[in-house]
């Protein structure tokens, strides 16, 4: 029964990711087919693949909300995904797959942003969002720790 449960909380979450990190919905329809027709118009979505130049640019300019706000938008949504990954899947507890199953769902997030004249395809956001996941694994060790010494303690 939980494994169903975690399965369904999983494909919510990457419904979720989908519906708001990649195509950025925010209950305006229009907006995203603006940004469509806009990254067509300019000749596709961006590309950055030269490690920390998005970051880099963000950290030069901190006071501004707008870095701010990429930085904890490519973090937060992507801790759970190393929390759920594997409760979700057993086979996936072990860290290097759960960050090559992390890394796998990334890019094709920021592959199918790209595609869809979303937004850029961006290292940076792979590498924040890979931090994200490891976040999010180092809970899920935290969280199987307590359950085991709670589990010790009640028998």
């Amino acid at each position: 029964m939980f494994k169903t449960i975690w399965k369904s909380i999983f494909t919510i979450y990457i419904l979720m990711l989908l519906i708001f990190v990649v195509i950025k919905f925010n209950g305006d329809i229009s907006e995203i087919i603006n940004t469509i027709q806009r990254n067509r118009d300019r000749g596709g979505s961006g590309i950055n693949l030269v490690p920390f130049r998005t970051i880099g640019t963000y950290t030069n300019d901190i006071s501004s909300s707008i870095p701010f706000m990429n930085i904890i938008g490519n973090i937060v949504p992507f801790i759970p995904m190393g929390f759920i990954i594997p409760m979700t899947f057993a086979s996936q507890r072990n860290i290097i797959k759960v960050m090559f199953f992390c890394l796998l769902l990334i890019f094709s997030l920021e592959t199918l942003q790209f595609l869809f004249f979303l937004g850029s395809f961006d290292i940076d956001d792979i590498i924040l969002n890979q931090l994200s996941c490891t976040i999010g694994y180092l809970l899920f060790i935290t969280y199987k720790n307590i359950f085991k010494q709670f589990v010790r303690a009640s028998n």
